[in-house]
């Protein structure tokens, strides 16, 4: 079953089409402005390649790896700044990245590293928020602790409403499980918000949540469960 679509634009509270919102949302994941669309579509229509790519993998790492003992090391940083590990050399001049990364290291002909993604928010739901919808501005009534019909509508909620559905599969899925935070509520920015409900995206719930541990690896455990990790012979 795929939700359903039609061809008329569905008003939304900011005054604006669904079509409108999917194409601004667009605009936002890839960085550009609105004066950029015109000569996109003029390009489009005449020399530009056809698109290689059929199907796009987003992995988001909520609470990932700290990107100055990852993708940005500073070897030339004091110790308390550059963390504890080093880099190593890639197949790319001039890229170093972690050393527990050898694997990346050899394909870094495959990937790119893009340093200038940034964002103006402590707050990790806010963070969230942007990083799923590619909208660096909060919409107008952003709660951090609850998702709203108002939010600006993810990445995968995007793919859905302008996506065909292939071999009877939905456009997007998400896995392994809806992002919650440890105390129970749902961060926002993973739903269709402005879109309408029916635009969201499929989730498939493969982690039970726990508030303690949880996601694709239950037993892990969190590095303020000090007295558990002492247990566990971790610290």
């Amino acid at each position: 079953m795929t939700p359903r679509r039609d061809h008329w634009p569905m008003p939304h509270p900011r005054g604006m089409s669904r079509r409108t919102a999917i194409q601004a949302g667009a605009i936002g994941i890839l960085g550009l402005g609105a004066n950029h669309l015109a000569p996109l579509r003029a390009m489009a229509g005449s020399t530009a390649p056809a698109p290689k790519a059929r199907s796009v993998i987003y992995i988001f790492l909520s609470g990932g790896l700290a990107q100055h003992e990852s993708f940005d090391m500073k070897p030339e940083a004091s110790s308390e700044i550059r963390g504890e590990f080093n880099p190593i050399a890639t197949r790319t001049p001039g890229i170093q990245i972690c050393e527990h990364l050898p694997l990346l290291a050899r394909l870094s002909n495959k990937w790119a590293l893009v340093r200038s993604l940034t964002h103006p928010h402590n707050d990790h739901s806010a963070g969230h928020h942007v990083m799923l919808t590619g909208h660096s501005e909060l919409p107008q009534g952003f709660d951090p602790t609850k998702p709203k019909e108002t939010d600006d509508p993810s990445i995968a909620a995007l793919a859905s409403s302008i996506l065909p559905s292939r071999n009877n599969l939905p456009p997007a899925i998400v896995l392994p499980e809806r992002l919650v935070h440890m105390t129970g509520r749902v961060i926002p920015g993973q739903s269709a918000g402005i879109l309408g409900k029916q635009r969201d995206p499929w989730f498939l719930e493969m982690s039970p949540f726990h508030p303690r541990h949880y996601g694709a690896y239950p037993e892990y455990l969190f590095h303020h469960e000090t007295g558990r990790m002492e247990e566990a012979g971790l610290l």
